[in-house]
């Protein structure tokens, strides 16, 4: 049985929620590659998450300095497509998050991400959900499905190559410097860390 029948199979038989909590597992477990329904450039070799590797887009710095671990926030803005005006991103604390259309655990996500966009934007939280797939299949869950925070394609899923993206949902947390705070599953994420994150005043 392939995986998208299993996915249509546990859907049917135990509900959304359920099967959703299934391939969360099986995505955590097995790999983007093994639990995921569409196979992309960021399949996983093996691995999990990849939770302890640092993102090869990280800023060339010796490994002793601080900001060997700081994003290049200006490469990554240059390599999207946002669906929308482009926010600024530099400056700002970021949460990047990798996701899919298909992806069960991403859509189940949402909901999270658009609370700590409603909770965090005004004191400077930029998040921006990042997706390889096509913008006609993106906008179109997007009429459906309301995300508050900004969405951007990954042609040729290039960014996530560059954060080695195994598993999906994924996302990075970093704070104004590009200074990488925390990563890992973003219904993970609460609001200690993203305190650590954010400047002391709101933003203006």
């Amino acid at each position: 049985m392939t995986t998208k029948a299993l996915i249509s199979l546990l859907t049917v038989t135990l509900g959304f929620a359920a099967a959703g909590a299934i391939i969360a597992a099986l995505t955590v477990t097995l790999g983007f590659a093994a639990a995921g329904a569409h196979p992309t450039s960021t399949q996983a070799h093996g691995g999990v998450s990849g939770a302890t590797q640092k993102p090869a887009v990280l800023a060339a710095a010796s490994a002793e300095t601080e900001s060997s671990d700081r994003v290049n926030v200006k490469a990554i803005a240059a390599r999207l497509e946002f669906l929308d005006n482009a926010p600024v991103l530099s400056g700002h604390p970021l949460l990047i998050e990798f996701w899919a259309t298909w992806c069960p655990p991403c859509r189940a996500s949402i909901a999270h991400l658009n609370e700590v966009d409603k909770q965090y934007h005004d004191r400077g939280l930029q998040i921006v959900g990042i997706t390889g797939e096509e913008r006609t299949v993106v906008e179109r869950f997007r009429a459906r499905t309301p995300m508050h925070y900004a969405v951007a394609l990954d042609t040729g899923h290039a960014v996530a190559n560059e954060f080695q993206v195994q598993s999906i949902p994924r996302a990075w947390l970093l704070d104004k410097e590009g200074k990488v705070v925390w990563s890992g599953h973003p219904m993970e994420l609460d609001d200690q860390t993203i305190d650590r994150a954010l400047p002391t005043h709101p933003a203006t």
